[in-house]
């Protein structure tokens, strides 16, 4: 009885076993061919001596035969700055992987990597190499290219001396760069600083970023390529890419003008004490997408002119105590990355940890011809302690607030608004408030939009003193400028 059950089992699949070998035929047919997910292989842009991300390539058969691809290799081999896997077979020392099999209408996965060296210390750098496939007489052909830039690479790096960065070759940081007491860095117009995931900026002696419109100074993340979403974002609009810029010494001065932060942690973080403020100033610049604040200042003296500081958690600017001078400045906060509960722009002269109260008295407080908008019902906190020296030396002239009408002596003809069309799925204050299309519609835009609230609402006397908006365009053309940093003008 237990020899029948056996045979019986063993007849029945039989038939299963045979139809899987005729489905793993082989052809050595040269009419057949297979067929790729792409033709071309690119890597833009990558750092010289810096591993590139991943790129995948898929391979099909959609022949009715199986086909075994007797050699993939590099053109270049033992010398190609690409490295191949296959399938999750790895190469041999010349790159090269042998008796590839890939099923009847099946498929498989090329995986590529690039390190491109180089000692030329040219600004860019084009590597070029192909990967061969041969099979059944057949030769396909991958092309492969890498754009590298030229770095210069900062690990955990400590200032010795005064030192000035220029625009001849980007700055790549790992861990931080630090600015001792005593020490001042000059950042020129053009400069770029890429700066590696966790990396900061931390500042205890003294920071000066001069730039032009055309050549304005960058802060961004060192990923140059893009997220494997629907869109196909780039790294470029994220969040937390690398940490911040921290200024920690109380009796310095700091400017950034037209100066550009892209995608960090936290955006810039400005502490002094009860007796000493240090002065920030931030003109012409964008602070845009941040995991945290866009600016932090705690005891400080800020001054924020003609600029965007757009899409933090936490808010775009936050001020404990000090002073702060806000014109033509636009916040405007849509971020999308997470759950947002924080107001765009929080002002207080107090802060409760661990059950204690600590006072931070504001000397004074202004923000005139300036944009406070985003995406919750109010984008405005005024967390003040009315009992505490200084609590109501603020005020808010010609400025768009989202929120209710608060209505005493710090307003002063401010105007106030909920969700411009709130039956529509964007506020048409801004031309695109969304990253929810970014193929089609771009990154967000906060230039205003022509329906848009903050036109003509800006105290003319204060535009005449800031006469161009960050475009570099007249805001005093028409005799009506518009609220924050951005004149609106057909097209």
């Amino acid at each position: 009885m237990k020899f029948f059950k056996v045979f019986i089992f063993i007849v029945i699949l039989t038939p299963f076993l045979f139809v899987g070998c005729i489905q793993e035929n082989i052809s050595f047919d040269s009419k057949y061919h297979l067929s790729f997910s792409c033709d071309t292989v690119l890597f833009d842009t990558l750092l010289v001596d810096q591993l590139s991300p991943t790129k995948r390539v898929k391979i099909y058969n959609d022949n009715k035969f199986a086909i075994n691809i007797s050699s993939i290799k590099l053109s270049t081999g033992a010398n190609s700055l690409f490295r191949i896997n296959v399938d999750g077979c790895y190469p041999s020392e010349n790159n090269e992987v042998n008796d590839i099999v890939v099923k009847a209408n099946d498929s498989i996965f090329i995986f590529i990597e690039a390190t491109v060296s180089d000692t030329s210390n040219n600004r860019n750098i084009v590597v070029t190499d192909s990967i061969l496939f041969c099979y059944n007489g057949n030769v396909d052909k991958l092309q492969l290219c890498a754009v590298a830039k030229n770095v210069i690479v900062l690990n955990k790096y400590v200032l010795t001396e005064n030192q000035v960065w220029d625009a001849k070759l980007p700055y790549l940081v790992f861990g931080y760069v630090y600015v001792p007491e005593g020490k001042k860095l000059t950042i020129s117009r053009g400069a770029q600083i890429l700066l590696h995931s966790g990396a900061n900026i931390i500042v205890d002696g003294e920071l000066s970023c001069e730039a032009t419109f055309d050549a304005p100074i960058i802060f961004r993340g060192d990923r140059f390529d893009a997220v494997n979403d629907v869109d196909g974002t780039p790294y470029f609009f994220l969040p937390n890419q690398w940490g911040g810029i921290y200024l920690q010494n109380p009796q310095n001065n700091y400017n950034f003008n037209f100066v550009k932060i892209y995608g960090m942690s936290i955006g810039i973080v400005a502490l002094g004490t009860d007796r000493y403020f240090p002065k920030i100033k931030i003109f012409n610049s964008v602070i845009q997408t941040s995991g945290n604040y866009g600016i932090y200042a705690q005891n400080s003296d800020v001054s924020i002119v003609n600029s965007e500081i757009s899409n933090c958690l936490s808010g775009c600017f936050v001020a404990y105590g000090g002073r702060c001078r806000v014109v033509h400045t636009t916040f405007a906060n849509y971020y999308k990355f997470s759950s947002r509960k924080l107001e765009s722009v929080r002002i207080s002269n107090y802060a409760v940890q661990n059950g204690y109260k600590y006072l931070f008295p504001i000397d004074n407080c202004v923000i005139e011809n300036s944009i406070i908008f985003g995406s919750l019902p109010e984008e405005l906190k005024l967390d003040l302690d009315t009992l505490s020296i200084n609590s109501g030396n603020c005020l808010f002239s010609h400025t768009l607030i989202k929120g209710k009408l608060i209505d005493n002596d710090m307003f002063y003809n401010c105007r106030w608004a909920k969700s411009q069309n709130s039956n529509l799925s964007y506020d048409t204050i801004f031309i695109n408030t969304s990253i929810q299309d970014i193929s089609q519609s771009g990154y967000y835009n906060f230039r205003l939009d022509s329906a848009s609230y903050a036109r003509g609402g800006a105290a003319i006397s204060v535009s005449q003193i800031f006469p161009l908006d960050l475009d570099m365009k007249s805001r005093t053309s028409d005799r009506y400028p518009d609220m924050g940093c951005y004149e609106w003008r057909l097209n």
